[in-house]
């Protein structure tokens, strides 16, 4: 007999398994595999958190497939503080890979994170998950638009949170994201996450989006030249202090 534990109507855990990972071929900013490769070159490859393989290389527009109409819920796990499966994983995805209308629920770590690449993502649903809703890293380049991010009243951090590198961020190929037309709602208990955390050389072009329920609206790095500064079109509910908006 089948009995039903609470994952097909969306009210079980998280973490009951790894989550969905997709390598793909175009460049990145972090070069594990051979550190001493050319930053965004065909030999510049990265291996992925929790042992989900090598990606990486030269190819912007390389092609993983389709992603379309896939709800992913449950899953994430975490090794280490620094080594951990998210719910949809885009490590090195090219722009030729469809990534559209996507759900991640109750996540054990991010709902979704970019590991460099240049992949857009479209129509994209992230509720309950343990840490931020949606991360960027490695340098990546693509688009994002029509996302709405909701945490549960005792889990999840950041909404966006957005890096390039922390340990050189100006280096290259420098994450700068395109990402338009997005709701980030938070958990609303007066803790110290942020709707939108922008740090470590980011650069982008964030518009159209509100954020409510968050200690803050809006945090970055004001250092020059690590910030860059991302166009922030906000209706912002949060409070404001020293780095945020």
């Amino acid at each position: 007999d089948i009995v039903d534990d609470g994952r097909a109507n969306g009210t079980g855990g998280s973490g009951e398994w790894g989550g969905v990972v997709i390598n793909g071929r175009a460049p990145i900013n972090d070069c594990t595999v051979n550190p001493a490769a050319t930053p965004g070159s065909a030999t510049c490859e990265k291996d992925g958190e929790g042992g989900s393989g090598i990606f990486g290389g030269d190819q912007a527009n390389d092609n993983s497939g389709v992603l379309r109409y896939v709800r992913i819920q449950h899953a994430g796990f975490q090794f280490s503080s620094t080594n951990e499966l998210n719910g949809l994983a885009l490590q090195g995805v090219g722009d030729g890979t469809t990534i559209d209308f996507i759900q991640v629920h109750n996540n054990a770590d991010d709902g979704i994170e970019f590991f460099g690449g240049a992949v857009d993502v479209r129509h994209v649903v992230l509720t309950g998950n343990d840490d931020d809703s949606f991360d960027w890293t490695d340098g990546w380049s693509g688009d994002a638009q029509f996302i709405l991010a909701v945490q549960t009243t005792a889990r999840g951090d950041n909404g966006f949170e957005g890096d390039n590198r922390s340990s050189n961020p100006l280096l290259t190929p420098r994450s700068n994201p395109q990402i338009s037309n997005a709701t980030l709602i938070g958990r609303n208990n007066g803790s110290s996450n942020e709707g939108v955390q922008v740090r470590a050389g980011t650069d982008g072009r964030i518009v159209n989006v509100v954020v409510a329920g968050f200690g803050s609206g809006v945090e970055y790095d004001p250092v020059a030249p690590l910030f860059d500064p991302v166009l922030l079109s906000f209706a912002v509910g949060g409070n404001a202090s020293t780095g945020d908006a």
